[in-house]
């Protein structure tokens, strides 16, 4: 008998009888992943997988579709259990890889059943995306009855959201610490005093050499223009004027900072505001406050405090303050008035403070026409709880799982009183600053067929110009900001943050990673190894244990010395990724526990408030519905947090049908003679350019396929045995090419 006579019964029988687990922390469930390397693999080893020597190929579009017929059925399990059953060759052109590890196991069988099962696909879509009609989607949702409003509404300032401590995650409250305080007299001074200057780690660690290397999860430029949109709703510290000056010293080498070589320049940094109280002794340390509320809670769309929120309200209809042109308004110094202050730091994250006030005034007008009755108040509340909801949804079911892998986030439970949702010192000091190393260097414009509709502009010029949005408006940068990959969650940094942020050095120019790494130090962090230990880690031994790369390993060890004095932000940047996620451990460990207390703590979370077809209409609308409700943006990809492109396509010949015609794929020509596949020809993909993008060879069946785009636009396959091209274009972020072939003339 086969030692697989029956997998799919007994596969099935397993998972259906699988009972969830028990509430596991974050900490445990990170710290059980396995690690990858932290760059991407150089273009020659790309090029030897992509042959698909062994015939395991993976289907980049919809993973589980192993016949690429597609649906997805208990075929494509069977497919698999044959493939691995099967001692003679197997059908190559079939996609039995679905975890994509480079084998062919009882595990990619059980990845389809766990899909039927589910009903989903690996991207959290409920159908085929080939059978997925976003407009279709968005008249289903447009027509679903917005939810109504609760008997009981948040507060803006965040006040009485828990009911046995009223203050609790409310503004102006001090940051929490999981990790003792380390600052340098164990009272207030800053931490580091022995460590290397803040922008000598930066040139040595952060300096992009060579090419930027882009996400190798596929994630798009989404994954940093929200994170730093919900940043923005969840902490803000001050740096008030009077602060004590905490400067950040630049070698006398450095180029940009010091071109005199006077070794005597610096970068200007004041010490954030302590609460009232503490910092008086090392029993009570100081601690910094947020200006903000804890929770996710739209603060950057209405404010944490009534004078805000009410200057940005028309007290009419519900609605809240536009321009003629839809956009918001501009104060006198050219800035977008909003409830954050930080709306006008890049282009991008002013269009998505747009996007969302546009929001709130769609639903306000269809409430108000569904309902003449109700008032001013009543509509905007209704309203405003509504986009609170859909952007807690987004954050949880799109956001998180692309950056930290599915099941890094507990299930929900409920409300839980006992819970703290303050923001750690460790996350908003350090772990959620991940995101400054995903910015691409320029911000690009697209039309709706991928394609660019204006000159890119760079993203030092995107700094504090709101005045920018009157001329390109917000479509063509979401639509950009689906279409294109963010860098590499990594320590390198784009020039535009790490020596031209808000302007050129010595005119205002600064550098975001010395800025972070200083601010840990001024906020009296503990190093990455103390901080491994009071997240529940074990600690590491050696700079081998934090990174696989052997450079960086040595550039660590250079600056610090010994591995239990290291930056916590450079730590948490050095890491190598968990196994299907885009940040190391213990930065997954940090971001996931803020976001389980921050939504397990919060009273008025859309899943304790929310029920039935209103908590379905939340859970349906992705940012994809958002943003194409209210821009005239079409054919989004449904999950806009992935770009997810695949082109694929033969290389075949004609020979004569005799004898000597043999080939694992043939089939017969009108001429007479077979068409068989060729292997081991090179295809090269170009971009638009004529630039080579990726490079790979035929495999045993003359296929071929590229999943490696860094954006939408126009492309070309090139064989250059024949010189013979083929051109088409990738108009969305969710494409599948197919049948672009090619035959030799041997």
């Amino acid at each position: 008998m086969r030692p697989f006579s029956d997998p799919l019964r007994v596969l099935r029988t397993a998972f259906s009888n699988r009972t969830p687990s028990s509430r596991q922390s974050s900490i445990r469930s990170f710290s059980k992943r396995c690690r990858r390397r932290l760059r991407a693999e150089p273009l020659e080893g790309r090029r030897l997988m992509a042959a698909d020597f062994d015939g395991f190929r993976h289907n980049a579009f919809d993973a589980e579709d192993v016949n690429n017929d597609g649906e997805v059925s208990a075929v494509d399990a069977l497919t698999i259990i044959n493939a691995i059953n099967r001692r003679d060759s197997f059908d190559s052109s079939m996609f039995t890889d679905v975890n994509n590890d480079g084998q062919r196991s009882a595990l990619d069988a059980l990845r389809v059943i766990n899909r039927l099962n589910r009903g989903r696909d690996s991207f959290g879509r409920n159908d085929s995306p080939r059978d997925n009609d976003r407009n279709n989607n968005n008249d289903t949702n447009n027509e679903t009855s917005i939810p109504e409003l609760q008997d009981e509404v948040r507060s803006i300032d965040g006040t009485g959201n828990n009911l046995d401590d009223p203050l609790l995650g409310s503004a102006g409250q001090p940051l929490l610490r999981v990790a003792d305080a380390d600052y340098g007299d164990g009272i207030s001074t800053p931490a580091g005093e022995d460590r290397p200057s803040a922008r000598e780690i930066s040139n040595a660690l952060s300096d992009v050499v060579g090419e930027e290397v882009k996400s190798d999860e596929g994630l798009t430029a989404f994954i940093y223009v929200w994170g730093q949109f919900i940043d923005h709703d969840l902490s803000l510290n001050e740096q008030a004027d009077g602060n004590e000056s905490f400067d950040i010293e630049v070698p006398a080498d450095d180029a940009l900072f010091d071109p005199n070589g006077t070794g005597e320049e610096v970068i200007s940094l004041t010490r954030s505001t302590v609460a009232e109280g503490t910092g008086t002794s090392e029993d009570n340390p100081a601690q910094q406050i947020t200006l903000i509320t804890s929770y996710l809670d739209g603060s950057q769309v209405y404010g944490s405090d009534q004078e805000t929120a009410d200057s940005l309200r028309t007290f009419s209809g519900g609605r809240m303050v536009v321009t003629e042109d839809d956009l918001l308004p501009l104060d006198e110094l050219g800035q977008v008035i909003a409830g954050d202050i930080r709306a006008s730091e890049n282009i991008a994250l002013a269009a998505m403070q747009t996007l969302f006030v546009r929001e709130h005034n769609r639903l306000a007008d269809e409430i108000a026409a569904s309902d003449p009755d109700a008032t001013d108040e009543e509509i905007y509340q209704r309203a405003r709880a509504v986009v609170i909801a859909e952007i807690q949804a987004i954050t949880y079911n799109e956001f998180l799982p692309a950056l930290l892998g599915e099941g890094a986030i507990d299930s929900y439970e409920g409300y839980d009183s006992s819970v703290n949702p303050s923001i750690a010192n460790e996350f908003s000091t350090a772990a959620y600053r991940f995101g400054h190393s995903t910015l691409n260097d320029d911000i690009e414009f697209f039309g709706n067929d991928g394609r660019e509709v204006r000159d890119e502009i760079e993203l030092r010029d995107a700094f504090f110009n709101g005045a920018l949005l009157e001329e390109t408006g917000i479509d063509s940068i979401l639509k950009y900001d689906a279409s294109s990959l963010s860098q590499e969650i990594d320590l390198e940094v784009v020039d535009g943050l790490r020596n031209f942020l808000f302007g050129e050095p010595g005119s205002g120019g600064f550098d975001l990673v010395a800025l972070n790494i200083q601010r840990g130090r001024d906020h009296g962090l503990s190093d990455y190894n103390s901080t491994r230990v009071a997240y529940g880690l074990d600690p590491v031994e050696s700079f081998a244990d934090i990174t696989s790369n052997v450079s960086l390993q040595e550039k660590l060890a250079g600056l610090y010395g010994d591995v239990n004095n290291i930056d916590l932000w450079v730590g948490l940047m050095a890491e190598d990724h968990v196994d299907g996620a885009s940040v190391g451990e213990l930065t997954g460990t940090i971001i996931a526990d803020q976001f389980e207390r921050t939504r397990d703590g919060d009273r008025f979370y859309y899943e304790n408030v929310f029920s039935g077809a209103d908590l379905k209409f939340i859970n349906s609308t992705t940012l994809a519905d958002v943003i194409e409700r209210n821009t005239e943006v079409e054919g989004l990809q449904e999950n806009v947090f992935f770009l997810n492109i695949e082109v694929s396509g033969q290389v075949t010949t004609t020979v004569a049908n005799s004898s000597r015609s043999r080939g694992s794929d043939k089939r017969n020509d009108s001429r007479g003679g077979q068409s068989r596949g060729v292997e081991g020809v090179t295809v090269e993909l170009l971009n638009g350019d004529g630039e080579v993008v990726d490079t790979t060879v035929t495999d045993s069946s003359g296929n071929y396929s590229f999943d490696d785009f860094p954006e939408t636009g126009d492309y070309q396959i090139h064989v250059p045995y024949n010189g013979d091209t083929l051109d088409f274009l990738v108009s969305n972020g969710e494409t599948q090419i197919e049948g672009l072939d090619f035959e030799l003339r041997l």
